[in-house]
């Protein structure tokens, strides 16, 4: 035989007397608010702790920082609110074992059935009727239930419900308990105060009230709540911040410092996004954006790629456009464009590092230039480097000029040594005594490069055809990128690597290519280019 039911109210001895049984079997438990509380926590602790740990991870591992303890406790509330009522059938539903209530020792059915009668009051119950084991409980709105008198105690049944709706189960579950606690109060009002019966009354009234709101108020509460949980959650998940891993929101030695990176993208390029990935164990962050070509003056797509480093700074990996990966020269063009771009925008003087390593560079060949001594203007001396296959010179003058026909300094005899060392080297390559010999010449390298790269053009168009002279222009380039360290980001030489970014050699016909090379040669002409003979 079962043992004799008890009361669970939620109160601090009702939960002493719970946890000796280790759950609520053999316990008859009311519907007051410490009661639901106490018995939807207790039901959910797992699925609430899971909810609200799933939550904090989630923010820390999307640099939400404190606001992840925010996302916990949400998940956890959504988990309270969405599944207390399956607590709540479970529990309160007649199907769950209250253990054995019998009738009060020596009382007979018909006693309790009359004492039942004079005490029961329930403004949702219409009628009561009894059999000779039975009472029957009749109410329009909230169904038909039966009280049965059985060889194991008194038994509370569900015969009807006025709805068939799966969402509202739980409530007539809940209705059945609260005729069952009244009905205890009348036989053992020792177990049951007639103000628990009284709040049990009202919060069941209130229960099935909110349930009869209209489907389209019902519609609308939740898609409220669906907005505000969209509202908190997409901050925390989405923004710029979680998806770049802290990257949007760092700063850039190229950019600004009043800036972070985010504002200086978002200022230059149209719908900007941010994602992250991992691959070899490093975890990666790709901005992608619009802009407007420099080139063809259509819309672009420019990615930048950042490397997260174990430390928690980042750097630059690489850059794209359109899907294909900028040389550095050409990453460093467009990083300058960017930031110039938002200093302009914002009214902010342009510091960034390009420019000051420009400037540096600069200053380098103009103090390489002026520190030349200009005693013996013929004076030149040549050292062979033997640790070079090409035998690189280095230069201690730069005094070669030569007048020409047209009466003009020209620099034929440095010209020509460009010409055959443009030949001489592997891309990546070259002897840094080189790169110092030409760098030691000042501004004379570059206007003595451009006669070079001019005249082999100009000669090769007319000897060979307009793709050899297009590939020995892309030789001159790399060369010229290569003597200076890659640093030349404005003005002409910036402008003639447009061109080179302009096509694709390996698909060029002849024809299309001498388009391009009138291209190069109009623009060598422009800055004072000379044909050179050597």
């Amino acid at each position: 035989m079962k043992e004799r039911f008890e009361i669970y109210d939620g109160s601090a001895e009702a939960k002493k007397a719970k946890g000796k049984s280790k759950n609520l079997s053999g316990f008859h438990p009311l519907f007051t608010a410490a009661a639901r509380r106490s018995i939807a926590l207790d039901g959910l602790k797992i699925w609430l702790l899971l909810g609200f740990i799933v939550g904090v991870v989630t923010g820390v591992a999307t640099g939400a920082g404190a606001v992840s303890i925010l996302l916990g406790l949400l998940i956890a509330a959504v988990i309270y609110f969405g599944f207390r009522d399956d607590v709540y059938k479970k529990v309160y539903g007649p199907e769950h074992d209250r253990g054995q209530l019998p009738l009060p020792e020596g009382m007979s059915w018909e006693e309790a059935v009359d004492r039942i009668r004079r005490g029961f009051a329930n403004p949702d119950v219409e009628q009561v009727t009894d059999t000779a084991d039975a009472m029957t409980f009749y109410s329009k709105k909230r169904g038909t239930y039966q009280l049965k008198n059985t060889a194991d105690g008194l038994k509370m049944t569900i015969l009807t419900k006025p709805s068939k709706s799966s969402k509202k189960e739980y409530l007539y579950a809940v209705f059945s308990s609260v005729l069952l606690s009244q009905v205890i109060a009348i036989l053992y009002p020792e177990k049951i105060s007639a103000e628990q019966v009284e709040e049990e009354k009202a919060a069941v009234r209130k229960l099935f009230g909110a349930h009869k709101m209209p489907l389209l108020i019902e519609l609308a509460i939740t898609a409220a709540f669906v907005a505000f949980a969209v509202y908190m959650l997409y901050p925390v998940l989405y923004s710029d911040n979680a998806r770049s891993k802290g990257v949007s929101d760092g700063y850039l030695s190229v950019f600004p410092a009043e800036a972070t990176v985010g504002e200086v993208l978002d200022d230059f390029f149209a719908n900007g996004t941010w994602e992250n990935y991992e691959q070899d164990g490093v975890t990666f962050v790709h901005y992608s954006g619009e802009c407007a070509s420099t080139q063809t003056g259509e819309k672009a797509t420019v990615g930048i790629y950042f490397k997260l480093n174990d430390d928690g700074s980042f750097e630059i990996d690489r850059m794209t456009m359109d899907g294909e990966t900028m040389n550095l020269l050409r990453q460093n063009i467009t990083l300058s464009e960017i930031s110039n771009s938002y200093c302009n925008d914002h009214g902010i003087a342009s510091s960034n590092a390009l420019d000051e390593l420009e400037n540096a560079l600069d200053d380098a060949l103009a103090d390489s230039s002026s520190s030349v001594s200009m005693a013996e203007p013929e004076s030149e001396t040549y050292t062979e480097d033997t640790d070079s296959d090409n035998s690189a010179q280095t230069a201690t003058r730069s005094d070669r000029k030569v007048v020409s026909t047209n009466g003009m300094d020209t620099y034929s005899e440095l010209s020509g040594e460009i010409s055959v060392d443009v030949n001489s080297y592997e891309f990546g390559e070259m002897p840094e005594s080189t790169k110092e010999y030409y760098l030691s010449y000042g501004s004379d390298f570059k206007t003595a490069w451009l006669n070079a790269m001019y005249t082999d053009v100009y000669e090769y168009s007319g000897k060979y055809s307009n793709l050899d002279a297009l590939s020995r222009f892309i030789e001159y380039l790399k060369f010229y990128d290569e003597a200076t360290y890659y640093m030349e980001v404005e003005g002409m030489i910036q402008d003639l690597h447009e061109i080179w970014y302009d096509f694709d050699i390996e698909t060029l016909t002849d024809e299309d290519a001498g388009v391009y090379v009138d291209r190069v040669i109009q623009m060598a002409e422009a800055n004072g280019a000379e044909i050179q003979t050597w």
